[in-house]
C-alpha cells in the first residue's frame, strides 16, 4: 500500500513538472501568449482538484473491480 502511495505521489509530482515544462512549446506552438497558457495550468490543477473528492466517493460507492472496469471501458471508446 505505502508503494502505491509513493507511486501516485511521484507520478503527480512528474505529471505538474511535465506540464509547466511544455509552457514555452505550447506558446511557440499555438502562438498565444503566456498570460493565456496560464490558463491551462490553472485548469488543469482545477481538474485534479475536483477528481481528488469525486475519486474518493467513487471508491467508496464501487468496488475496485467495477471502478477499473468502468474506467476502462470509457475510455476505450
Amino acid at each position: 500500500m505505502v508503494i502505491t502511495l509513493i507511486i501516485g505521489s511521484f507520478v503527480a509530482i512528474l505529471n505538474q513538472t511535465l506540464m509547466i515544462s511544455a509552457l514555452p512549446t505550447l506558446m511557440h506552438e499555438f502562438d498565444v501568449p503566456s498570460s493565456t497558457v496560464q490558463w491551462l495550468t490553472t485548469g488543469f490543477m482545477l481538474t485534479n482538484g475536483i477528481m481528488i473528492p469525486i475519486t474518493a466517493f467513487l471508491i467508496e460507492t464501487f468496488t475496485t473491480r467495477q471502478l477499473f472496469l468502468y474506467a476502462m471501458g470509457i475510455f476505450a471508446e
